[in-house]
């Protein structure tokens, strides 16, 4: 009901300045964004004077459904990717799991919406030995987020559309792909719980698409959304 509202591209990325440009120019006339703020996380200054990483590939369309499912749920996590965290019996601890899943706990902040006020939380509510730990790993910032935004709300974040993961052809290998990368992520969730006293996740099997997908409708029709 408010035409006009628009919101910002917030994208991380490390010393992969070619991609970088190719993400960026993929955004050339789309619509209700306001501006891109580019995080480059790297000691090196840039060669060039939502939130989402360098290497998330989405469409326009997908964007706009996107902040049009979070402008329903402006309190809320909303994005693409799902991940879910479960309980290890035999290790007694929390594991990281990024398996297809009928159930989701998490949606990754590398393609999603959320308020602009929860970069204020983050940064000056949130107990700080999580911000030093992300710093220091340089890794788990989107849980920090999820733990967060789980936490003031009590709800699980709502996954739009079917993508459960995105493809970057020509991207160097990505530190997700790393065997560490997940270990420090379990160890992330642990630690996360223990500071915050207890484990604020909670799982959904609830995802939002548009009302006419897979709906067949006659030829002289429009879908909203041709392809989610």
């Amino acid at each position: 009901n408010h035409p006009q509202e628009q919101f910002t591209v917030v994208m991380l990325t490390y010393e992969r300045e070619a991609v970088l440009i190719t993400s960026l120019s993929r955004l050339y006339g789309l619509p209700y964004l306001n501006k891109v703020i580019v995080v480059w996380n790297s000691p090196s200054p840039p060669a060039e004077d939502l939130s989402v990483d360098d290497d998330s590939h989405l469409r326009h369309d997908e964007i706009i459904f996107g902040f049009r499912v979070w402008r329903e749920h402006r309190d809320r996590l909303v994005g693409f990717p799902g991940r879910f965290h479960a309980w290890d019996s035999n290790h007694t601890s929390w594991n990281y799991n990024s398996n297809y899943s009928c159930e989701l706990s998490m949606v990754l902040t590398g393609a999603a919406f959320y308020h602009k006020y929860y970069n204020y939380l983050y940064t000056h509510e949130m107990p700080e030995p999580i911000r030093l730990m992300v710093d220091e790993l340089m890794n788990c910032e989107d849980l920090a987020m999820n733990f967060l935004i789980s936490h003031v709300t009590r709800q699980p974040p709502v996954k739009v559309t079917s993508r459960w993961t995105f493809r970057c052809p020509g991207c160097p290998v990505s530190l997700s792909e790393d065997d560490s990368h997940f270990q420090e992520r379990h160890r992330c969730i642990n630690e996360f719980s223990r500071l915050y006293g207890y484990n604020p996740l909670l799982y959904t099997q609830y995802r939002a698409d548009s009302v006419l997908f897979k709906t067949r409708i006659p030829p002289d029709k429009q879908k909203c959304f041709k392809f989610i």
